[in-house]
């Protein structure tokens, strides 16, 4: 029996290849990445090494195989006698990897998450009894706003914010599609936004609301020969220095998952997969959205001196505030949702696992705490 998993590298992947060598097992567990093997095995190992939860014991990282591959190649680059090694006894595959950039060229988005995905799909010819698992995104849902978001919902009627979100409502019609073809079975995953009230270490993949507060840092430092960016960043900032005003939508909210849930759902939900015919969807959710006005609030006391206010159209906006509206433009557009998502094949899957905890103001200002670095780094 043996496990494969692209995208170990990242947010989402270190934490759940972390879980996978925690389990008191002899698996194998064969990872899909760029580079050498010996440089994917390098990244890996300081990807998970600064996490917390279930330990992995002394031994675990000699169930680790690294495999170079490339998710935007034909076969994922991968040569004859490596895919014969990758798919031996192949039991379960996590397809984790994906291209991020909500910016990014639609066409390389495309070549990666939806062809890649394709590419995966066609080594798993050679694994007929591995079972598929696909990290998609509870933002399939596009720009659909408000109701209550079921987990067979798959619907582009409403159109889609980014690229991103329309490569991932394409992958998951591919893998439908393959399953109807081959009559095999497949998991999808969806997660909201994924947090962690522990800032990543500077090198490893981050999470999204560090890297909104990297940019509001970066924003900063640009001004910084303006006085009252320059005590903003010192920490030196009374009352409201500093008023950034954001397009969107003051009353909306966000789906915010904490990692740690997440994957321990996830990994349930694997354990509970047995002989399902079919796709199974699973929303990976937050039982409740955070309201934008927390979040905000949040990086008001981040940041003092600050005061965020969040309108529908900005206008004549300074220059710490273009700064940031030209490069967050697409996050801004979520704060106008109100949408829920429907749990009902998550709870039914993971077996008693508590809700997670409301994301608070408490957690929030933990998440966007200063980045740590890491041992070695």
């Amino acid at each position: 029996m043996t496990v494969l998993l692209t995208g170990a590298t990242g947010f989402l992947g270190c934490r759940i290849l972390r879980a996978l060598l925690a389990e008191d097992t002899e698996e194998p567990v064969h990872v899909l990445g760029r580079g050498t093997p010996q440089e994917l095995r390098a990244r890996v190992e300081a990807a998970v090494s600064w996490l917390e939860g279930p330990r992995p014991g002394p031994d675990a990282l000699r169930r680790l195989h690294c495999f170079s591959a490339d998710l935007t190649r034909p076969g994922l680059n991968l040569s004859p006698d490596e895919r014969t090694r990758i798919t031996d006894r192949l039991t379960s595959v996590w397809h984790c990897g994906a291209f991020l950039g909500l910016q990014a060229d639609p066409v390389t988005l495309y070549r990666t998450n939806v062809l890649g995905t394709r590419s995966v799909l066609e080594l798993l010819q050679d694994a007929p009894a591995a079972h598929m698992l696909y990290v998609s995104t509870a933002f399939v849902a596009g720009r659909r706003r408000d109701g209550h978001v079921t987990e067979d919902d798959l619907s582009d009627a409403e159109g889609f914010h980014v690229p991103y979100e329309e490569t991932k409502h394409t992958a998951e019609r591919l893998i439908h599609a393959w399953s109807r073809r081959t009559g095999r079975a497949a998991t999808i995953l969806r997660p909201s936004l994924l947090v962690t009230d522990r800032r990543v270490p500077d090198g490893l993949p981050d999470q999204p609301l560090g890297i909104l507060a990297r940019l509001i840092e970066n924003t900063l430092r640009l001004n910084a020969d303006d006085a009252i960016s320059a005590r903003i960043l010192r920490g030196e900032a009374h009352g409201t220095a500093m008023t950034v005003r954001l397009p969107g939508d003051p009353a909306g909210s966000l789906n915010l998952v904490p990692a740690d849930y997440a994957v321990s759902a996830m990994t349930r939900v694997m354990a509970q997969h047995g002989d399902r015919a079919g796709v199974h969807t699973v929303h990976v959710t937050h039982p409740h959205n955070t309201p934008i006005a927390l979040v905000t609030s949040a990086f008001e006391t981040r940041y003092p001196g600050t005061a965020v206010e969040i309108m529908p159209t900005v206008p004549s906006p300074t220059p710490t505030e273009t700064g940031i509206i030209a490069h967050a433009s697409h996050l801004f557009a979520y704060t106008a949702q109100r949408r829920t998502y429907d749990r009902t094949h998550l709870l039914r899957a993971v077996n008693g696992l508590p809700d997670p905890a409301p994301i608070d103001s408490t957690y929030l200002l933990r998440a966007l705490a200063p980045a740590e670095t890491p041992a070695g780094m």
